[in-house]
């Protein structure tokens, strides 16, 4: 290496900026490319990871909207509507050991290659409070779930909060009733189910349900894979079924790869303390994630702005050198 190569070196900390930046006072095309490409890829990443974290936030807002809109509508019935909902849902829970003969048809399809789920009317209209599906809103305060709950499970349902398992029941925590709630994980619906598995034994999650609040404490969490599911949730609804109304949340797992079901089950309790307001469930993480990204694309914009100035600041200085040689 020569003198003045390793002078350049040491000068600049890096052995081949010297040669990168004498490429690219050539023009030489193939350097220029990469350092292009280099930039273009940076911004495309920048901008992937701004929709990412901007629709999670997004959506999570909606959801909490939603839930928030579904636990307020009954506060605006007569007395009568009220108890006239909770009655109904009170004999759909009833009939259902005989209705379905024991079984969960989740995703059962009829010869159409229909949900059957879409089908009853019965099971469409019983605790439809918000006129959308809309029946009641979930509260996990340690995850940061404030959340709606909605008839089905079919896709469009499951993009927007929570959906319920047809063939279990209503969950308007009377004794005896088991129901079941699914929601998505790791996608860009929100974050939904996505922190389900830091709950622990012992943990605690809500129900606000026809403008009754009902606390449910996490007494089982397991894993399984999908085709085990039903057989799962009939063994649940077993074991708990002479006891409290009891709850069980499912979702993909592990994140990304969705090969098996996480199912945590709580079963209801009286609520130890007042539920947390719903200001408070914010996630911090996304939070964090939504300023991280800021900050990261206003330095990537500060850095092209930077180098674009010093770019054209060489080349002045490369004119005025040209021009007093002359």
């Amino acid at each position: 290496m020569g003198r003045r190569e390793r002078h350049c070196s040491a000068r600049h900390g890096a052995p081949f900026a010297p040669r990168i930046r004498r490429d690219l006072d050539r023009r030489d095309p193939v350097t220029a490319a990469f350092a292009i490409a280099g930039w273009v890829c940076y911004i495309i990443a920048a901008l992937l990871l701004a929709w990412v974290v901007g629709a999670l936030v997004h959506n999570d807002m909606l959801a909490r909207e939603a839930a928030a809109n579904i636990a307020s509508a009954p506060a605006t019935w007569p007395d009568e509507s009220r108890q006239g909902a909770y009655k109904r849902a009170q004999r759909y829970n009833a009939v259902l050991g005989t209705r379905f003969n024991g079984r969960i048809p989740a995703d059962a399809e009829n010869e159409e290659g229909v949900a059957v789920e879409t089908l009853d009317m019965d099971y469409r209209h019983t605790l439809n409070v918000d006129g959308r599906g809309g029946m009641a809103r979930l509260l996990i305060p340690k995850i940061s779930v404030d959340i709606p709950v909605y008839h089905t499970t079919l896709d469009d349902v499951l993009d927007e909060g929570a959906g319920h398992i047809y063939g279990t029941a209503m969950p308007i925590g009377d004794d005896h009733t088991y129901s079941v709630l699914a929601a998505h994980s790791g996608g860009v619906q929100g974050m939904l189910f996505t922190r389900l598995g830091e709950l622990r034994k012992g943990g605690v999650f809500y129900m606000d349900v026809l403008g009754g609040e009902q606390g449910y404490r996490v007494s089982d969490i397991r894993t399984i894979r999908p085709e085990q599911m039903e057989s799962t949730l009939r063994e649940l609804r077993s074991r708990y079924r002479d006891g409290p109304a009891t709850i069980t949340l499912v979702t993909c797992t592990p994140l990304g790869v969705n090969s098996h079901r996480l199912l945590v089950t709580g079963v209801r309790e009286p609520i130890p303390a007042k539920i947390a307001p719903a200001s408070t469930q914010k996630d911090g993480r996304l939070i964090a994630a939504a300023v991280a990204v800021v900050v990261f694309l206003v330095l990537l914009v500060a850095a092209i702005v930077f180098s674009r100035l010093r770019a054209k600041r060489r080349k002045m200085t490369a004119q005025k050198s040209a021009t007093s040689s002359t």
